[in-house]
């Protein structure tokens, strides 16, 4: 298993239509993503566990603000918590999912026991940097107009304890809104992961157009 201290030290290369991984010296793979006219996706170093972090929505979206979306690899399926399920719209006045349900899945609550989450029809997406409009108030960069949301997923909906895990402060739990998006999103497409050990939080992150 190679975890993150060691793919930090390179640009990590994931063609999962051809089952194939390279590893680039950092720094290189991006002039290799943009022959291949793939999409730049704003990325930073979320904190010193070194897990990226992308802003991450849905075109369904009922509110613009997007969320924390966790670059996670290794998870096998995506999830969102309640707080970011609200700026999807998931949530009924009375707190309740609605829309399209699919089967529960298992996850491990706080206390080590297995909790059941519900699970919901998702097609994330990203947003760009953030820049004011001419009335000075904040926005974010739309992705360009030829790229194309990844394909709806069955995400967990509940308050992981991963989200405070990696996102709190250690001694109250996480509020924000945040997604964990996983092997079932990034499977989907090529994508190039780039590395960096520097103090320097950015990072780029290239994904197929489709």
């Amino acid at each position: 298993m190679l975890g993150q201290e060691v793919l930090q030290l390179f640009d990590t290369d994931l063609d999962f239509n051809k089952s194939r991984v390279r590893l680039w010296a950092p720094g290189t793979a991006a002039n290799v993503a943009y022959a291949e006219g793939m999409v730049e996706v704003p990325a930073a170093v979320l904190n010193e566990s070194g897990v990226l972090g992308i802003r991450a929505t849905s075109d369904s979206a009922t509110a613009p603000q997007p969320f924390v979306g966790i670059v996670d690899c290794g998870a096998s399926f995506s999830a969102v918590n309640y707080a970011a399920a609200r700026i999807l719209g998931l949530l009924g006045p009375d707190g309740r999912l609605v829309g399209r349900k699919g089967p529960e899945i298992m996850s491990l609550g706080v206390d080590g026991r297995p909790q059941p989450l519900p699970t919901t029809n998702i097609s994330f997406t990203f947003a760009g940097e953030a820049v004011k409009d001419r009335r000075g108030q904040l926005q974010f960069e739309p992705p360009p107009r030829n790229w194309t949301p990844w394909a709806p997923v069955m995400a967990a909906v509940g308050d992981l304890p991963v989200f405070s895990q990696l996102l709190g402060d250690g001694r109250t739990p996480f509020q924000g809104p945040a997604a964990l998006i996983g092997l079932d999103v990034w499977a989907q497409r090529r994508v190039i992961i780039e590395g960096g050990s520097d103090s320097n939080r950015k990072r780029r992150l290239f994904v197929s157009r489709r």
